[in-house]
């Protein structure tokens, strides 16, 4: 009883850590630009992904040492300085250091969750769990570009975005040291994150799942970093105007996790699901490259669409994998997470090399087949039902 109540606690928590982490996703590069440039933004994002990786490294560690509880209290804390520091920091190189540390901290919450959620949940039913969190979680991700819209209007004062990320963490903090005081960790397994990524790479449906993951982590990447700035920057569209954009955009991620999850655990298995997510992802990215007017209505519906395939492959992925494991592998957890953060390293690098030889509108239809690549690659999963 106390372990199904504390992971309708985690689904509850998990609603403020998104809205922490989603709340200035979109506003990152466009605060970024205003202090480096344009052509600086992606390394400073694969600076912020190799502080990711580096974080997520000791994580196991920490877990056996400090506790789930405590070490996730330490970096809610963390977090809370470094949105702060953002809204009021002004030093250039300071807000490199403040936003390392800050995709680091959302980094090291998302382990966090998920050694929660392996130890209250069970692997059978991993495709409603990780749907119900994933739903919940991506309920804030909608509302946060409305959000951002309503704060920021037509002006650029990103500052007051950030104060409102720092300020969603108290209530976080709050409900994970007064809701899990008796919460009991697993015996951890600490394995160096080279020696469990060669754990992952000798268990097949784990590396086949782990390469699809990248791709869909490939393809955030570019479109968090490169879409707010093709649209605000070159398309000349008002922040209100991008921030319903993007709210209609990530309905799928609300109306189909759960569904899709369901159906995952006792209908169709993942694989169906995931080739036809992918499918849809790669031609509504490519198609991206066609649009040529800052139509709100046609930006709203292709964005739309592509999110439709995300959305199937995101709840896929998370369920296969976690199926795939089990609680004691907070290793296997963190390598998982690593992904992420790696796969931002790889496409910022590529982005800044294409940058300099093609237009940015040249990124969708390059993106569409990195997604398509990852089709044959879900073709020889094996269906987990």
């Amino acid at each position: 009883m106390y372990k199904r109540h504390l992971l309708h606690i985690t689904y509850f928590l998990n609603f403020f850590l998104a809205f922490y982490a989603f709340s200035v996703t979109y506003i990152n590069s466009s605060m970024l630009e205003r202090h480096w440039g344009p052509s600086m933004v992606g390394f400073i994002y694969a600076l912020a992904a190799l502080g990711s990786i580096a974080t997520i490294s000791f994580i196991p560690r920490l877990l056996k040492n400090v506790g789930d509880v405590r070490w996730s209290m330490i970096v809610m804390c963390v977090g809370i300085v470094t949105s702060v520091g953002l809204a009021v920091v002004t030093n250039p190189i300071a807000i490199v250091f403040l936003f390392v540390l800050h995709i680091s901290c959302i980094s090291a919450l998302l382990v966090d969750m998920d050694v929660f959620l392996e130890n209250t949940s069970e692997n059978e039913e991993s495709g409603v769990v990780r749907g119900t969190f994933l739903t919940i979680g991506n309920t804030a991700l909608i509302l946060s570009p409305f959000l951002i819209g309503l704060l920021l209007g037509d002006t650029e004062n990103y500052s007051r975005v950030y104060f409102f990320s720092a300020a969603i963490l108290i209530p976080a903090l709050f409900i994970l040291s007064f809701s899990y005081k008796h919460f009991k960790d697993p015996v951890y397994t600490p394995t160096p994150l080279l020696g469990a990524l060669k754990k992952l790479i000798h268990r097949p449906a784990l590396a086949r799942i782990s390469y699809i993951n990248f791709v869909l982590r490939f393809f955030y990447a570019w479109m968090v970093i490169y879409t707010p700035l093709y649209l605000h920057t070159y398309m000349q569209m008002p922040w209100g105007e991008i921030g319903i954009i993007f709210t209609i955009m990530l309905i799928p991620f609300a109306l189909f996790t759960l569904p899709l999850g369901t159906l995952a655990d006792k209908v169709y298995g993942e694989k169906e699901i995931l080739i036809a997510g992918l499918s849809i992802l790669a031609m509504a990215t490519i198609a991206l490259f066609f649009i040529k007017t800052p139509s709100f209505f046609i930006w709203a519906m292709a964005l739309l669409l592509t999110r439709v395939g995300a959305a199937s492959v995101d709840i896929m992925n998370e369920t296969y994998f976690f199926k795939n494991i089990s609680p004691e592998e907070a290793d296997m957890a963190s390598v998982w997470r690593t992904i992420e953060p790696f796969a931002y390293i790889v496409a910022a690098i590529i982005a800044g090399i294409l940058l300099l030889i093609i237009p940015l509108p040249f990124l969708f239809p390059v993106l569409g087949l990195v997604v398509i690549s990852a089709i044959p690659v879900a073709l020889k999963l094996e269906d987990t039902l």
